[in-house]
């Protein structure tokens, strides 16, 4: 080392970004500055790979500024920090799938991502289902199942979907768009709560009917029954219809319901 290259070390110890003004700056002269600021290698052409790596170690932001970087590089900027992904060109599916594996919402930074990619982002992050366009059914169900509000960030979602969702939660119905009475019907099926939003969009007639098929199936879930019970919106006799039309599971639970609110 020359005297001159020894002022310039010196001078880049004192200020590291004095590197910017230096053509050809030796290994050492870059690691000097890198050792204080990673992030200067933008201002570093043709950086050696040591350099390259040391510059990572102390910002994984360091990756957008390493041109062609290995796919170990690539990882060890992922696993410090998730959307270091959005630096990466064409990223690999291991390079995707550890990104997501620490946050769903990765998934924004890859193109037309595979199934298994789409349920694993919306397993881990249920919200990241607003990264996905066009989702498919299962990761629609994936995301609703974890949470009902995920239905709002689903452009154009499954009936399956939609019912997953308004079973959960009959709100979920705001946040869906062009109902049919068909749609309106099965959604009445799953969740009678909604009725409360209808506002006489379908029938009374049709309403009965469901209820009639609903209440005389031993499997209907007791929740369900309750719901209808406590339901204000139909002005019809609770008591009446479940001893007309229900199952005997469904007048057991009437007993019961009446039973515990005498006590």
């Amino acid at each position: 080392m020359n005297e001159e290259e020894k002022k310039t070390l010196k001078m880049i110890s004192m200020n590291p970004n004095y590197i910017k003004t230096i053509s050809n700056p030796t290994e050492e002269m870059q690691m000097a500055a890198i050792e204080a600021n990673g992030m200067l290698l933008n201002y570093i052409e043709n950086p050696t790979e040591k350099v390259q790596w040391e510059a990572l170690k102390r910002n994984k932001w360091a990756i957008e500024y390493i041109e062609n970087p290995s796919e170990e590089m690539k990882l060890f900027a992922i696993e410090q920090a998730w959307n270091t992904l959005k630096f990466i060109k064409n990223p690999s599916d291991v390079l995707i799938k550890s990104a997501i594996k620490q946050k769903g919402w990765a998934i924004q930074f890859c193109k037309n991502p595979a199934e298994d990619m789409q349920l694993q982002a919306v397993i881990k992050d249920w919200d990241s289902i607003k990264y996905i366009e066009n989702p498919l059914e299962r990761v629609q169900l994936a995301a609703v199942k974890n949470e009902w509000s995920a239905i709002k960030y689903i452009k154009n979602p499954s009936l399956e979907a939609e019912k997953q969702a308004i079973f959960q939660n009959e709100e979920a119905v705001i946040y869906i768009d062009n109902i049919t009475e068909e749609s309106w019907c099965e959604f009445i099926r799953v969740n009678i709560k909604v009725l409360k939003y209808l506002d006489g969009k379908v029938q009374l007639a049709k309403i009965e009917r469901i209820l009639k098929e609903k209440l005389s199936d031993k499997n209907t879930d007791k929740d369900y029954i309750i719901d209808f019970i406590e339901d204000d919106i139909l002005d019809i006799d609770k008591v009446k219809f479940i001893h007309k039309y229900g199952s005997m599971e469904a007048k057991a639970t009437l007993v019961d319901y009446k039973l515990t609110t005498l006590r």
